[in-house]
């Protein structure tokens, strides 16, 4: 062998390996986090048809615990933007990274939700039984400030359970952590669902909202709600990990 003939394949062996650990470490739990919020996007605005708050409570709660044990491994099992935060902020994840996660539960919610316009008759999704795409709205009679901290109180349940489950070293072996999570969901849902629709993820509001303002525009009006509430709800919980229970 000449003198540097062994350089081409080191480099080739180092490019390899740069998009193998970029596959791993980047792509793949982008894209699990893109596929899981379809589905649960998918799954919690068809439920809604049910109009029944336990149903509602316990399709969303056991969806997100079946994601979170079969994509978990990859992504980390967010699957909602307020998650990211509060692992973001206690460092479970890259600030680049939980970029790239976010609009990818952005994308995967709007997807979601435009299958479930695609498959629902329109006197379901808009028309005379309309359930308005699955989208969340306040309740007759709530003021928007009060929505606001229902929501932020709902993801602090949420936030803080995958906190102190998900995250913490002291338990994020369990093989319970699915379930736990999954049980904050549902019984934030049952708790405010008949006040906000207990979102606690702006991708499930966002997607539904996009896919049905074409026949009703009125529910941007306080599609706010959906985003402020859940972005303090998860500082807090952060905060509160962080400062006072984190090992």
């Amino acid at each position: 062998m000449g003198e540097g003939e062994g350089t081409p394949l080191l480099v080739s062996v180092s490019n390899n390996s740069f998009k193998n650990e970029n596959f791993e470490k980047v792509f793949r739990p982008v894209l699990a986090e893109f596929v899981g919020v379809t589905v649960f996007v998918f799954v919690g605005t068809m439920v809604v048809q049910t109009n029944d708050i336990v149903s509602i409570g316990l399709a969303h709660g056991l969806m997100i615990a079946l994601l979170i044990m079969g994509l978990g491994n990859i992504s980390g099992g967010h699957f909602n933007p307020a998650v990211t935060l509060g692992v973001a902020l206690n460092g479970g994840i890259s600030i680049s990274l939980s970029v790239l996660y976010f609009f990818a539960q952005m994308i995967g919610g709007a997807l979601g939700a435009a299958f479930t316009r695609a498959v629902l008759p329109s006197d379901v999704y808009h028309g005379d039984m309309s359930i308005n795409g699955g989208a969340h709205t306040l309740s007759a009679g709530v003021e928007p400030g009060w929505a606001v901290l229902c929501e932020a109180i709902l993801t602090f349940v949420l936030v803080f359970t995958v906190l102190m489950n998900a995250l913490d070293k002291r338990n994020q072996d369990s093989v319970l952590t699915p379930l736990a999570i999954g049980f904050a969901v549902a019984v934030d849902i049952m708790g405010g669902g008949m006040t906000t629709g207990a979102s606690m993820n702006p991708a499930r509001s966002f997607g539904p909202a996009l896919a049905v303002s074409t026949f009703n525009d009125d529910v941007w009006k306080h599609h706010y709600v959906y985003w402020v509430g859940p972005a303090l709800g998860s500082l807090v919980a952060a905060g509160i990990y962080r400062f006072l229970f984190r090992r």
